[in-house]
This record gives C-alpha cells, sequence and structure tokens, in this order.
C-alpha cells in the first residue's frame, strides 16, 4: 500500500467512525508499514464480557469521547488517528508488543522510535478524556479539545435538593430552630471535611475506576499499591475510618466526669481503643501506598 492510499483509507474510516477499529493487517497496513506522515493513538483493550475488564469499558467510553471531540472539532487535525485493538480480534498484537494486560494507549509517531513517553501512565495520570488530550498534546503539538454531551444529572439533583429544602421549609413553616442548632451545623462539616481528607475531589478530577479486578487471578484490590493513585473504594474506606477515629475522640470528650460514672470510664476506654484500633489501619493503609514508611501501631 502506498502512503497515499492508507491515509486516504483511514480518514474514510474516520468519517464513519471516530476510532479506526485494528486488526493484524490493518496494523501492520497502517502502522508498521513505513514511511508514514500522521501519528495514531492506539488504545489496547478487552473488551468481551467474558475477559471482565471493568476499567476497559471505562476507558473505552473516555477514550472515544475523546476521539469524536476531535474528528467534530473546527481544528480537526488530518495528520492525527485514533484507533483500538481488540484482545479477541488482535492477541497476536499483544503478542507482539509484549502486552500481559489492558488496557494500554500507545503513540505511534509520524517519523522515528517510540519512546517511553509514548506510553500513556493510566494510574498516574487518571482515565479522563482530559488527562489522554494533554498527553496527546505533549507527544504530537496537537490541541484536541474535549466536548462531552450534555449531562443534566447535577441539574436535576439540584432541583430535586431545592425542592425538598423548599418542602421542609413550607412544612416547618415558622419553626426553622433547627437551623440554629449547632450539632446539625458540627455533623454537615464533618462529613464534608471525611469526604475532601479522603480524596473525593481529587477522584472526581481524575475520573478514577471504583477498584481494580486482576484479568488472570480475578481478585479485587480496593487499595491501589501506588503514591499516585487511588480507587474510589479506597476513598470511602479512609473517610469511614477517619470518621470512627473522630468518633472516638468524642467519646474520650464527652465522657462524664464523674468518676464514681463507671460509664465515665468506659466511655473514655472505649474512645480509647477505637482511635488507637483505628489509627493503627489507617497508618497501615499508608504502608502499603509508600513502601519505605518505617512507623506502624498496633500491625
Amino acid at each position: 500500500n502506498s502512503l497515499e492510499s492508507r491515509v486516504e483509507q483511514l480518514h474514510d474510516i474516520s468519517y464513519r467512525t471516530p476510532v479506526v477499529k485494528l486488526d493484524d493487517d490493518k496494523y501492520k497496513s497502517f502502522i508498521r508499514t513505513m514511511p508514514r506522515n500522521y501519528s495514531i493513538v492506539v488504545m489496547f483493550t478487552a473488551m468481551a464480557p467474558n475477559r471482565n475488564c471493568k476499567i476497559c469499558k471505562e476507558v473505552h467510553n473516555e477514550y472515544t469521547t475523546l476521539a469524536r471531540s476531535h474528528r467534530y472539532s473546527r481544528s480537526f487535525d488530518t495528520n492525527l488517528f485514533f484507533t483500538m485493538v481488540d484482545y479477541d480480534g488482535g492477541a497476536a498484537i499483544f503478542q507482539r508488543l509484549k502486552l500481559t494486560s489492558a488496557p494500554v494507549i500507545l503513540h505511534f509517531p509520524a517519523s522515528g522510535k517510540r519512546k517511553k513517553e509514548d506510553k500513556f501512565e493510566l494510574e498516574r495520570r487518571g482515565v479522563g478524556a482530559e488527562a489522554i488530550a494533554k498527553w496527546i498534546k505533549e507527544r504530537t503539538d496537537v490541541n484536541v479539545e474535549v466536548i462531552r454531551p450534555p449531562n443534566y444529572t447535577n441539574a436535576i439533583l439540584l432541583g430535586v435538593f431545592l425542592f425538598a429544602v423548599s418542602g421542609t421549609l413550607l412544612i416547618k413553616g415558622n419553626s426553622l430552630d433547627f437551623l440554629y442548632k449547632w450539632k446539625y451545623w458540627a455533623i454537615t462539616s464533618m462529613f464534608i471535611m471525611f469526604a475532601m481528607t479522603s480524596g473525593q475531589m481529587w477522584l472526581h478530577i481524575r475520573g478514577a475506576p471504583f477498584a481494580h479486578v486482576d484479568r488472570n487471578t480475578g481478585r479485587t484490590s480496593f487499595i491501589h499499591g501506588g503514591s499516585n493513585m487511588m480507587f474510589v473504594a479506597e476513598s470511602y474506606i479512609v473517610a469511614v475510618v477517619n470518621g470512627v477515629i473522630a468518633f472516638g475522640f468524642i467519646m474520650m470528650a464527652d465522657a462524664p466526669r464523674d468518676p464514681a460514672n463507671p460509664s465515665s470510664k468506659y466511655m473514655s476506654y472505649g474512645g480509647l481503643g477505637l482511635v488507637v484500633l483505628f489509627f493503627s489501619i489507617l497508618l497501615a493503609i499508608f504502608r502499603m501506598k509508600h513502601r519505605g514508611y518505617p512507623y506502624s501501631l498496633l500491625f
């Protein structure tokens, strides 16, 4: 195939679908055949249900959003193409590139050999389309503005919230004393603090997966082993642990101060036990993510 013929084929396919699906023949034609005056991004994935790759579907959705944004943008670059290789239709390609897991996103430059930076670091950068677009800008100088379809979920939730607040005020009438009770505001503030300190905002920005399922063993990991990445489930665990530690301190602070009252002693010891136990769990999680951390408490 001549270069002009290959470019024309890629354009024809990409006009019909933003992500070009590659089999072994198309991979050899569009990527391995030289010369090549275009950059090509390939997502290696395993979308079949029997592969049980949950993160593959999430990355596929973000990758497709990015490819569609590029295809229909005003700054569409005709020398950049988005492609995909599924394991069930391209196992030989996986073996040729020595890929043992999915998903993987690689960039094949127009000239020269691939470098280490031409592999998208999924665990460090996240799975969001914006993160992939930033990486593509670094590798190709092509700026892809991610365009997402309208999401009315937030608007609906806001409407429901306002409706609930309005209904509460209508039912309560003139009785708004509950707004002046400090315990309500204290509990609300604590929930917000636990959510923020557990990494919820970071997860929202990065679009991290809920957990990871090992494709070979089927084992589910809820805590990521690296310090640059975390799972949604991991943030829930950290939030609960922080909440129990705070509850333990509250138990010790609010224990009756009458030495003759046996409940005072039990409440204080119970709060101390919760603090020691769950702070030990928090340190253990920290050591899992920072392998060289030397300190521990109970375990």
